[in-house]
């Protein structure tokens, strides 16, 4: 027994185990080149602005001594050497982070597509909530780092009150509050799939309870930004997958302040 477990774990690891943690590393490495590049150019532009007053001493004190003058022309001339330098090692940063940047990319392109499994083993899951989709899974810039980060779910502008349906039959594991407000509800599906929806103002199920497809779970609420966002993860095992939907009719709009059948909290 013990050299069977020693075997195991000398074996290498699957290329599928390896490749989420050569994203990471690249995801790392993107992080710092970008990091680089701005204290690169940072410190160009810093060293731009002392080239300048060198630049404008030397115009005011040309009737100055001859060694002056020299003094200055040189001051100038390494202030300006400096500046190329700088300059020049925030270019090849940027093309660097290009580099990898693009390769993450692939890499995480090529992750989903392996972890995606047949279409045949794809359970028909179903837009749970009706609304226009204003977000999708993928990768996505954050507008405050400037940083790429990789969006699991599918949200959905939904209306108040609205009520919230299973994508497809299951069985609820958790219902949990979330930090943004709100309630998520997180169902096991035929085949290893979970689905997670989150944005319920109340919800009318709780562990355990079997589900229909199109089953109510509860009722859309707003998030702490006052938006009636509905989100939507599915997962396969421990990757999440792009979810690919039946889309319900869509309305698009605001939240309005609808009445619907009255759904007890679940806390």
């Amino acid at each position: 027994m013990r050299i069977a477990l020693l075997v195991l774990v000398l074996l290498p690891l699957p290329a599928s185990a390896e490749e989420p943690a050569a994203l990471a590393r690249l995801q790392a490495r993107e992080t710092t080149l970008a990091q680089q590049a701005d204290s690169f150019e940072t410190l160009a532009r810093q060293q731009a602005r002392v080239a300048y007053r060198l630049a404008r001493r030397r115009q005011l004190g040309f009737m100055a001594e001859p060694q002056a003058r020299l003094d200055d022309a040189r001051a100038l001339d390494l202030a300006l050497f400096t500046v190329r330098r700088s300059a020049g090692e925030a270019s090849s940063v940027r093309e660097e982070l290009a580099r990898v940047r693009e390769e993450r990319q692939a890499l995480g392109a090529a992750v989903t597509r392996a972890a995606e499994p047949p279409a045949a083993e794809r359970p028909a899951f179903v837009q749970p909530v009706r609304g226009a989709i204003v977000g999708r899974a993928g990768l996505r810039r954050d507008p405050v780092t400037g940083v790429e980060v990789r969006q699991d779910a599918l949200q959905i502008l939904a209306r108040m009150n609205d009520p919230v349906q299973a994508p497809a039959a299951g069985t609820v594991r958790r219902v949990e509050a979330q930090p943004q407000g709100g309630f998520a509800v997180v169902t096991g599906h035929e085949g290893g799939w979970v689905s997670v929806l989150g944005g319920l103002r109340e919800v009318a199920v709780s562990p355990g309870a079997a589900l229909a497809p199109g089953a109510t779970l509860g009722l859309a609420g707003r998030n702490l930004d006052g938006a009636c966002v509905v989100s939507l993860e599915l997962w396969h095992g421990r990757s999440a997958v792009d979810p690919r939907l039946r889309d319900f009719a869509r309305e698009s709009g605001a939240c309005g302040n609808e009445s619907k059948p009255q759904v007890n909290a679940s806390g």
